[in-house]
């Protein structure tokens, strides 16, 4: 209920020390997106191609052009995965959101759930451009600040968009201060940070 009972700490760290969370980075990417989608500044529905056009000129394209934020937010791109073992090709390009938009369609946009950090770091790429603001600037503005922490910058592609879905630093209080938003049904302190509708 919001009361601190126990923490420990090993190894030299303390309570203010952060960490590589790793792929709890989607879960904060996901709450972003909820944010700019409750203010109407995403749809979720819409097509990914209004922010990729150039990416997706190509005629062998076509079929991608129907991928929705949506479907990047719930897995369902139909791409080829980043992650796994094309992981490391993938961080070693030299335009991560090229590389994640050039890989094979395998299932049509929307119909079969395949794990990719290609898919999030897309998010953060669409964020950046809808919001006018980093990612990093965007969380600490309406995610982190509100649950009264500062985000700590993490690693950008070549293209300096802030890596979404990897390598985000939080300590473990901030991690119970996020949980404890979705716990909340949205709301920290008095104020509602995401809707009950995106909580759902």
């Amino acid at each position: 209920r919001g009361e601190l009972i126990l923490e420990r700490y090993f190894n030299g760290r303390r309570a203010t020390t952060p960490a590589n969370v790793k792929s709890v980075a989607k879960s904060i990417i996901s709450a972003l997106v909820g944010v700019a989608s409750d203010r109407k500044v995403l749809d979720l529905k819409q097509p990914i191609v209004r922010y990729f056009p150039d990416a997706l000129l190509a005629p062998a394209d076509a079929s991608k052009r129907a991928i929705t934020i949506e479907d990047l937010l719930t897995m369902r791109s139909g791409l080829e995965s980043t992650s796994n073992r094309n992981y490391g090709a993938w961080v070693q390009s030299r335009n991560w959101v090229q590389h994640a938009l050039a890989r094979p369609l395998l299932n049509p946009p929307g119909t079969q759930m395949q794990y990719s950090t290609g898919n999030t770091h897309l998010l953060s790429a669409i964020l950046s451009a809808a919001t006018k603001k980093s990612t990093w600037q965007f969380t600490n503005e309406t995610l982190a600040g509100p649950l009264g922490f500062t985000l700590a910058r993490w690693p950008q592609d070549p293209q300096g968009i802030y890596f979404g879905g990897n390598e985000m630093l939080m300590t473990p209080r901030q991690m119970v201060r996020f949980g404890e938003l979705y716990l909340d049904n949205g709301m920290a302190g008095d104020r509602q940070i995401l809707s009950n509708d995106w909580i759902a």
